[in-house]
């Protein structure tokens, strides 16, 4: 796995995706950035990955999120508060560890990678552990993920 930057195609560990993320207007980054980006890996930003204001992405975008209806942030996955970050993915589960896969955060410009984590069981209504350990969250596929930067809480709830 991870081959090197820019080689997505050819991870065998890259999982590839399609961006459904609703996004109001005056949200800018989050289409530009998920323009061309087809792989959720460890690689960062993909050859033809979309750039805002001259800068290229780092990865698959975020965008922020509330649960308020009435609130220009508004997502309907999002029941559990305002300030969350999400994306809402396609993806194929196939390519995933007994529908589990990894991920961790990436905060630009400074910040870098979230620490190491040892996630155990996770609430929700579907809630469960992975068949694998790992020191990066690992969320079930086709299922609504919530974690917290840098911590072993973790919900899964249908989505």
């Amino acid at each position: 796995c991870s081959p090197g930057p820019y080689q997505q195609d050819g991870d065998q560990c890259a999982i590839p995706i399609r961006h459904s993320t609703v996004t109001p207007s005056s949200f800018l980054e989050y289409p530009a950035y998920s323009q061309n980006d087809n792989y959720l890996d460890w690689e960062g930003a993909e050859s033809n990955q979309g750039m805002y204001s001259g800068a290229s992405a780092s990865g698959t975008p975020l965008v922020w999120s509330t649960n308020d209806p009435s609130a220009i942030g508004y997502q309907k996955y999002n029941n559990y508060g305002p300030g969350y970050w999400m994306v809402e993915l396609m993806m194929d589960c196939s390519k995933a560890e007994n529908g589990w896969f990894e991920l961790k955060g990436y905060l630009t410009p400074s910040t870098g990678w979230e620490p190491d984590i040892m996630q155990s069981s996770c609430e929700g209504n579907l809630g469960g552990s992975a068949p694998f350990q790992s020191n990066n969250h690992i969320a079930r596929c086709g299922a609504v993920n919530v974690f917290t930067w840098g911590s072993v809480g973790c919900i899964i709830d249908q989505a």
